[in-house]
Parts: C-alpha cells; structure tokens; sequence
C-alpha cells in the first residue's frame, strides 16, 4: 500500500494536521518556558479524562447499598483498589485546583474579553459543575466526612423558600439510606455528563475564538486574536508531543500526592485519600467547600439569614460577578495596571477564599469555636479588602508615572495576593493568640508575621527593581551527547523501578500507595524523557 516509511510519515502528519477539530499551529513561545500557562485548559483535559476513566472502573465495585463497605473492600481486598479510589478522588482535586487556576490566569489577563464572552461563560459554568460532581462523588464514599457533606448540604437546600423539602428530596433522596446514595451516585453521573458536554462546547469555542495570544503580541489590545504565521509549527509531531510530556507530567501527579499521603501519619482527615475510619468524629465538608463552611459560622448570618440564603449571598454574589464581568468590563485595554479595580477585586476573591477555607480548617475543625462575632468578620472583609484595593491604585499611579517598573507586573500582583491571604492569617491568629492565649495561636502567629514580613519585603523589593522575576535565563542548552545520555540514564531507572514496583502486591492501602509512588516515578521519567525527545529531534 505505501511504497517507503516516509510515505507513511507523510499520510500520519497529513491526517494529524488537516482536519479542523485538531488545533493545528500555535506559536513557539506557547511550548517554550513559561508557556505552561497557555495549556492550563489541556490540563484539565488531562485530568477530566483519568476522572472519566477511573471512574468507569469505580463503577464495577460501587454499591449504593452499603457505600462505605465496599469503598473499604475496594482499599483493602481488591487489587490496585486503593490506587484506583485514592487517585480518583485527588484526580478530582487536581482538577478543581486546575479550573481555579484557569479562570483566574484568564480572568487576570482579560481573556473574558471580546471576543471570548461565551467562551468565559461556559468556562465560569464549568466551574460550578466540577465543584458539584466532587461534592456527589465525595458524599458517595459514605464514611463520617461524606455524612458531614450530605447533613450540611442538605440544611442549605431545606433553606430554600417553600421548596426546600421538594430540593432536599430531589438531591438527597427520601430519608432512607439506599435512597441518598442512589441520588448521590446518580448526580454525580449527570454532573460528569455535564461536563463533558460542556467542555466540547468550550472547546469549540476555543478553537473557534483562535488562542489568545501573548498581550504584547496583541499590543495590550481587545480583540486579541491569533493570526497563523508561516513560522508557525504544525500540530503533529510539535503540540502533539508538548501535550504527551503535559499527560505524563499530570497523571503522575495525580497518582503521586495521594501515594505519598498513603503511606504518612497523621494525616489531616481532609486531605486523607481514604475513607475516614468509623471511629473517627468530623463534621466538616470536603476541603473545596470549607469556605462555605466558615459562612454559616458568622454570627450576622446565623441571626439574620438562613443557611440557604447565607450561601446564595457569600456564594452567589462572586458567581455572578464572574458571569457578569465580560459586560461590565466592556475596555479594548489589555493592560494591568489599566484594569487596576478588576485586577483588585480578583485578588481579593482569592484572598477571601483561601481565608475563609483556612480559617474555617484551623478554627472550625481542629480548634472548633462558636460563632464568628460581627466586628471579627468585619475586619475580615474590609481591613484586606482597603488595603489591596489602595495598594493597587498606588501599582497603577505608580506604573503611570514610570515609577514602578516591572518586565511581568502579574508577579507583583501574585506576590500581592500572598501577600494579602498572610495578612489575614496574621490578623486571625493575632485575636486568637490576645484572647485566648493559645499556645498554637502564638506560635503560628509568629511563623504568619514572619512570611507575611518576608512577603513583604519581596514585595517591596520587586517594585524598587532590586531584582527582576521575569528575567530570562542565559543558560546554554544541554548538547546532543547530554541528552542522549540523559534519556538513557531515565530510560534504565524507568525500567529499574518499574521492575521493583512489579514485586508489589497492590492490595491493601500502604502496598498500593507504594506502588503508586513507583508508577508515578516512572511517568515523571516518561515526562523527561519526551522532553529530551522535544529538544533533541525537535529543537524545543
């Protein structure tokens, strides 16, 4: 059929590169380094995919039945059980993590802009539906975490004005057992069809809306769209190859975080990756919803609002505003300091959310309290919220008047957020420490006011110019020789450890969580390998 190998070649890059659903060229700078923040949409494509596949296999052992003693068989009876649940559940993590982090790099650089309106929102609905299906499939589990997330997501939906019963019912089934489970396993399943939908649509927007290219590139410009060069490399092998090393690099860290926590003590219940013991007494939801947790705990909403109604406030108000910034920032400018309000109201929802999950963590669920008193919650949203708001305007009068001079302004603005979220810790600690003399109170504090200084400092030594983040590396790359040697070097390890992870037996939760350590060891490898691979035949 073909007469030689370059033929075949020829064909494979033909069928790769023609068709209109494949991207097919972007620029250089996307694969080089710093580019990673042009893919974050790939990696959630990655980690959606392991959740998809993971989760089809979930399905042969899941008994709505009887959920937590089938998770518990599945950890200790059933080959590659505990990988498989374990990396699930923080494939879900990753994920969430991920679609946060996407937003707010988009948000951050203005990606909501024309002509990218439907392409934000649908972004901003995947959101919600990732942080839905983790809550259903966390709450599947049936150990005392998964209880604590069904009781205190179901008071919410009971809050709802005369149809709260109708909502409770329809979530969380009729009271019996067999019936909560079977409605959490079922929306969990819509959910992830949802989603799956929904990113197609994404997708297709993305690629119909062309990448948004580099804001210099665009001249700090809306609509920044991206023209095809005739520099511009071709799909396949380029894209196709950079996304191989992005898969191996993100399953590897999937499998690895949870590996590493398997075999630890003294783990945070949270962050645990297996069923919480029977024994054990929790009442808190899943980490992603801790910030919810702490607003039911303020006492103005417990005086005046029902839990329904202080979460559609707290939750509903931000969800909004992120649905609604495309048409209400209607600017062409692509610039930082141009947007200086926006860019403020961003790091402190960042600021606001980590607070709120960190302090409903320390002093809801290691340390439980009583009610947040007003003027404590007060402080908590105006004293960050005056003091990033000012010091932005201050970044923007300063950039206006060439006194603050910076190659990447969004690093300050990282730092900024840090910055912010310490500040707050400080604040937190520093009234637990006065009131109740708290002995983890003062010295927590003490480490808090140290970062927050040291944060600080780095602040304040980007903006003198003392030393700038975004300068670029003048190493010489590695020669031929090096990485031939390199990837052989990986390649041996990758077959070392792959041959002592074979002796493993992958039952129980320890034994799986050592062989998931070896299994991510050896993707990691993969991944360097494909990046010699990218530097030595492709030039990258």
């Amino acid at each position: 059929m073909f007469k030689n190998r370059k033929e075949r070649e020829n064909l494979l890059a033909k069928v790769m590169n023609e068709p209109q659903l494949i991207p097919r060229r972007v620029p250089d700078y996307m694969r080089k380094e710093g580019g990673i923040w042009y893919w974050t949409g790939a990696l959630i494509m990655i980690a959606f995919m392991y959740e998809v596949l993971t989760g089809l296999l979930l399905l042969f052992f899941y008994q709505s039945a009887n959920p937590f003693a089938s998770s518990e068989d599945l950890v200790n009876s059933v080959p590659f059980g505990s990988v498989l649940l374990s990396t699930h559940l923080y494939g879900a993590y990753v994920m969430i993590a991920l679609v946060y982090l996407h937003l707010l790099r988009n948000y951050f650089v203005g990606a909501y802009k024309k002509p990218r309106e439907m392409q934000w929102l649908t972004g901003v609905l995947l959101l919600v539906l990732t942080i839905g299906a983790a809550f259903f499939g966390y709450a599947m589990i049936g150990d005392v975490l998964a209880k604590a997330a069904t009781s205190i997501g179901s008071t919410i939906a009971g809050g709802f004005p005369y149809l709260g019963n109708v909502l409770i019912s329809i979530f969380f089934g009729n009271g019996t057992s067999i019936s909560l489970y079977s409605r959490l396993f079922s929306w969990h399943i819509v959910m992830v069809l949802l989603i799956g939908t929904l990113f197609a649509v994404h997708f297709f927007l993305a690629e119909y809306n062309t990448i948004m290219p580099a804001r210099k590139e665009a001249h700090y410009r809306a609509p920044a769209v991206d023209t095809e060069k005739p520099d511009y490399k071709p799909w396949y092998p380029h894209n196709l190859i950079f996304m191989t090393e992005l898969f191996f690099f993100v399953i590897g860290a999937i499998i690895l975080i949870p590996s590493i926590l398997g075999i630890m003590n003294d783990v945070p219940i949270v962050f645990s990756p297996f069923p919480a013991p029977a024994n054990i007494v929790a009442n808190t939801p899943p980490w992603f919803l801790l910030f919810v947790y702490k607003e039911l705990d303020f006492h103005f909403a417990s005086d005046l609002l029902n839990p329904f109604w202080a979460t559609i406030i707290f939750t509903g108000m931000p969800l909004l505003y992120l649905l609604a910034i495309p048409f209400l920032d209607k600017s062409v400018t692509l610039r930082i300091s141009d947007r200086w309000f926006v860019v403020a109201l961003g790091v402190l929802g960042i600021v606001y959310l980590v607070g709120l999950s960190t302090w409903a963590y320390v002093y809801g669920v290691v340390f439980p309290t009583s009610l947040v008193p007003d003027y404590q919650a007060a402080m908590f949203f105006f004293l960050p919220g005056v003091a990033v708001i000012l010091f932005t305007y201050w970044a923007k009068i300063s950039d206006r008047t060439n006194r603050l001079h910076l190659e990447r302004p969004e690093l300050f603005f990282l730092v900024l957020t840090f910055l912010g979220l310490f500040s707050v810790i400080t604040g937190i600690l520093a009234y637990e420490s006065i009131v109740a003399y708290s002995n983890f109170g003062a010295a927590t504090l003490a480490a808090s006011v140290t970062i927050t200084l040291v944060l600080a400092v780095v602040s304040v030594a980007i903006v003198l110019g003392i030393f700038n983040p975004g300068r670029e590396k003048t190493a010489k790359p590695a020669g031929h020789k090096a990485r031939v040697a390199f990837a052989s070097l990986f390649g041996i390890s990758a077959v070392f450890i792959a041959t002592e992870v074979s002796f493993i037996n992958p039952v129980g939760a320890v034994n799986g969580s050592y062989y998931g350590i070896g299994l991510a060891l050896v993707l990691f490898i993969m991944a360097g390998i494909t990046k010699l691979y990218r530097a030595e035949v492709l030039g990258e």
